[in-house]
């Protein structure tokens, strides 16, 4: 397993280095709802990306950290970062309550959505997705399987 993420490591490290256009960006929406996240997309060639995004969560009595993966094509012009974009998209989340039960979620989907840059630097990304989630804490006591339906808006900085 380390030798995997250590080769995925390798990759996603390469494209970042050679990447003309990047942006890193955050969902304002979400922290109003106890959601902190924040999200580095870089181009991988004219009209693709990939975005490296975490995540910490604390709701109520349930809190936790994240990670996820996704990639996009960009659809309206040859220019990464801009226009409409479609992609599919994995997360993995921790969470625990206070009551000691803890737990993972894993997320796989698809999203599209329109992502504009005014000016040179300012980025707006407005999205919705469909996503299959499995989740099941550690006593097994709690068992997901379901689909989720999201909608979201992130503003950020690109370069």
């Amino acid at each position: 397993m380390r030798k995997i993420l250590l080769i995925i490591t390798f990759i996603l490290l390469s494209y970042i280095g050679n990447a003309q256009e990047q942006a890193i960006k955050a969902n304002p929406v979400g922290l109003v709802f106890g959601i902190a996240n924040v999200g580095y997309e870089f181009s991988i060639n004219d009209n693709e990306t990939l975005t490296i995004a975490g995540l910490y969560y604390n709701i109520s009595d349930v809190s936790g950290f994240g990670a996820g993966l996704e990639y996009r094509r960009y659809f309206s012009t040859d220019d990464a970062l801009r226009g409409w974009h479609a992609g599919p998209s994995a997360g993995y989340y921790s969470l625990e309550d206070n009551f000691d039960n803890s737990g993972g979620l894993l997320i796989v989907g698809a999203e599209a959505g329109h992502q504009w840059i005014f000016g040179e630097h300012f980025v707006l990304d407005v999205f919705a997705g469909l996503s299959f989630v499995t989740a099941r804490s550690d006593n097994r006591a709690i068992t997901v399987n379901n689909t989720s339906i999201g909608l979201g808006v992130s503003i950020g900085y690109a370069w």
